[in-house]
């Protein structure tokens, strides 16, 4: 049995659950790429292609430098410090603050893409906003208030 469980806006992973006594269909539709995907990337794909591929990629490339690239050069300039080595030092140093800059460059590129396709989708397809609409009319009976919401 298919349950979602939402984290987030649209952040929501399905998980299957086998002793669950939740309705089931009458016919059981089993699709891997359902399974192992998160629902934002389903509505991502789906919806917006290639543009949200590129805005994903462009995060991810951004995360990975971040977290991988940029630590491994302050290690090499730290292990350039402790060597008395200038040539691995600087290119250490050097290396941290490109993979620093670039990285969180693209984090955030990536980030504001997604968050763009987001708000158009939520413009598109999320609940709308509804006011209380007071009419004033005439009636067989004279004058009457109409209050809808």
């Amino acid at each position: 049995m298919a349950v979602l469980t939402i984290s987030g806006s649209l952040s929501a992973q399905v998980i299957t659950r086998e002793d669950s006594q939740l309705f089931e269909p009458e016919e059981q539709i089993y699709d891997p790429y359902l399974y192992l995907t998160p629902f934002d990337d389903v509505v991502g794909y789906s919806i917006y292609g290639s543009q949200y591929r590129k805005a994903k990629s462009t995060k991810a490339w951004g995360v990975d430098l971040c977290f991988f690239s940029a630590p491994l050069f302050g290690l090499l300039a730290c292990a350039g410090l402790s060597n008395d080595s200038p040539g691995a030092t600087v290119l250490g140093a050097a290396g941290f603050a490109g993979s620093l800059g670039a990285g969180i460059a693209l984090w955030s590129k990536g980030q504001k893409r997604l968050d763009r396709m987001m708000d158009d989708y939520v413009r598109r397809y999320g609940p709308k906003p509804r006011a209380a609409n007071l009419t004033i009319g005439s009636t067989s009976n004279g004058i009457g208030l109409a209050l809808k919401f």
